[in-house]
């Protein structure tokens, strides 16, 4: 059953003007971050994730970037769609948008292990 390991994600350009507030939904819930209802980020920054999947079978596993707004609805920001096969290995996955005219640029760095 493969094991995906997500380490950190990084911000090239965020939605806001100053931070965005982040955080990760996976099949309609939230994952991350657990104890919190945002992480903030900026630009050229890194933030640690530490969370670990078991994935049933092989595809795309699809996990959603939202941005939190404390006044207005909160903001899709895009999908990171990794692979799920037979590999192992460290990858860095680049944020699909919405819009593909939009400046927001995030990546997420992930692994993939296979466990017998």
């Amino acid at each position: 059953m493969p094991t995906i390991l997500i380490h950190s994600i990084i911000c090239e350009h965020p939605q806001e003007t100053d931070m965005d507030e982040i955080y990760i939904i996976y099949k309609g819930k939230k994952v991350w971050p657990k104890d919190q209802k945002f992480m903030k980020i900026d630009v050229d920054d890194t933030l640690p994730i530490g969370m670990r999947m078991k994935v049933n079978g092989k595809g795309w596993l699809k996990l959603e970037l939202w941005e939190y707004d404390l006044t207005s609805k909160n903001d899709h920001l895009g999908t990171f769609h990794l692979k799920i096969d037979d590999s192992t290995g460290h990858f860095s996955e680049m944020l699909s948008t919405p819009d593909p005219r939009s400046p927001i640029s995030y990546f997420l760095n992930w692994e993939l292990a296979q466990e017998a």
